[in-house]
């Protein structure tokens, strides 16, 4: 059959719907007088709602302080806080935690002795403090796993979630050797106070997903014949809520072929969900995975009706706080200035099964290696976006930066020893 005939009247049908979606997006527009405004006004009269930044309830900036007990430490790398829980009148973090080693030596030089970076040769350590500021580091709570299990190289990136009377912790996992392409999974350990003892899980709670396939023998993450899904390499960072009656775990995902050159069909980072009726899963990942196509770490706490969530440091929705209603469709709601990196949450409500979460004014975050201080550690910071405080101090825009890239004292961002 021959269908070339049949060629204009198609085009004549799209030129028809074409010019039929904008005679009633116009028409919208006069109808709400927008037809004389900017692109730019409108979003401001629509997305924005006629409100300045001070007037919306995602915004916020944010001030950094300096804690006591988890301070920089040559040799030793503090990194990843967990949620802060408190437990009677003592708050608890759980973190990222190195031996005493020399300064990490990259994936081809390491050993098992040298780690490969900050977050290689880990074990998951804990501290207390009784006002959020001067802190006591306690010890090992969640250790690597015996030698051939699935962790045994380093446990790393936890979180802490309070769940009918038992604590859990949740965290990345890698398995000796590790690799550029080594796949990590999501392991758990359990105890009946925050102070253990802890119980290892004898397996991984979430691990990647479908393969792709790699290019060659050489460790190059980038090097790939086919992606796989979009967390075919990592599953990383786990944050959790309690929703609806279940287990929601949001997890950062990498997918094989990070900087690959090929056609990609997700990004390089991203923000995927799975659920689960019981702290050991099964854990279900959303059918409309990846859920957010920005961020680095997963950070989210329930607000309101719905869950909220900061994006940092990656991708084209990088440095907002977005919401979603049903915790999985998330909007921008507020475009913020350097948020906190890897941050906890204190956030009382976030295992409560809440129908009106109240939000969070403080936490704790990590101030990441650099080539003269190789290891990373924790500092605090304030905020506001929580829904029972009103905080002006928080609500500035003029951010501006001294020649330290440290804000002068007189504005909101401060950072304080």
């Amino acid at each position: 059959m021959t269908y070339g005939k049949y060629v204009p009247v198609l085009w004549l049908v799209v030129l028809m719907i074409i010019s039929a979606c904008n005679s009633n997006c116009q028409k919208e527009d006069e109808e709400n007088g927008l037809e004389k405004l900017s692109a730019s006004m409108k979003r401001y009269k629509t997305q924005w709602e006629d409100k300045e930044p001070r007037e919306n309830e995602f915004y916020t900036c944010f001030k950094y302080k300096a804690l006591k007990g988890l301070e920089y430490e040559e040799g030793i790398s503090r990194r990843d806080p967990s949620s802060v829980i408190k437990v009677d009148d003592k708050y608890y973090v759980y973190y990222t935690r190195s031996p005493k080693t020399e300064a990490p030596v990259g994936y081809k030089r390491a050993t098992d002795k040298l780690p490969a970076n900050t977050w290689d040769l880990c074990d998951i350590f804990y501290a207390t403090s009784t006002d959020g500021k001067t802190w006591e580091e306690q010890g090992v709570a969640a250790s690597r796993g015996p030698e051939g299990e699935f962790d045994d190289r380093s446990v790393f990136t936890p979180d802490i979630m309070v769940y009918k009377g038992k604590y859990y912790l949740y965290y990345q996992a890698v398995k000796t050797p590790y690799k550029q392409r080594t796949r990590n999974v999501i392991g758990m350990s359990w105890a009946d106070s925050p102070e253990g003892p802890w119980h290892r899980h004898p397996s991984s709670v979430l691990e990647p997903g479908e393969m792709g396939e790699w290019e060659g023998e050489e460790d190059d993450r980038r090097k790939i014949k086919s992606y796989g899904a979009f967390d075919s390499h990592k599953v990383h960072d786990p944050n959790l809520i309690v929703r609806d009656g279940k287990i929601w775990m949001y997890y950062k995902a990498h997918p094989m072929g990070v900087q690959s050159k090929l056609k990609k069909p997700y990004p390089d980072f991203s923000m995927g969900v799975a659920m689960a009726e019981t702290p050991e899963g099964p854990f279900e990942k959303h059918s409309l995975n990846p859920i957010s196509a920005s961020g680095h770490e997963a950070l989210v706490w329930p607000y309101k009706e719905g869950v909220a969530t900061i994006i940092i440091a990656n991708g084209p929705e990088k440095n907002t706080v977005q919401w979603a209603r049903d915790g999985v469709n998330f909007e921008v709601k507020a475009h913020v200035v350097l948020p906190p990196d890897a941050a906890g949450l204190f956030c009382p409500d976030k295992y409560d099964n809440t129908k009106n979460g109240k939000g969070f004014t403080w936490g704790l975050c990590h101030i990441a290696q650099r080539p003269d201080r190789p290891w990373a550690y924790l500092i605090g910071f304030e905020c506001d976006l929580s829904s029972e405080v009103e905080k002006s101090q928080f609500k500035k825009e003029n951010i501006r930066f001294d020649e330290y890239s440290r804000v002068n004292s007189n504005r909101a961002f401060v950072w304080k020893k």
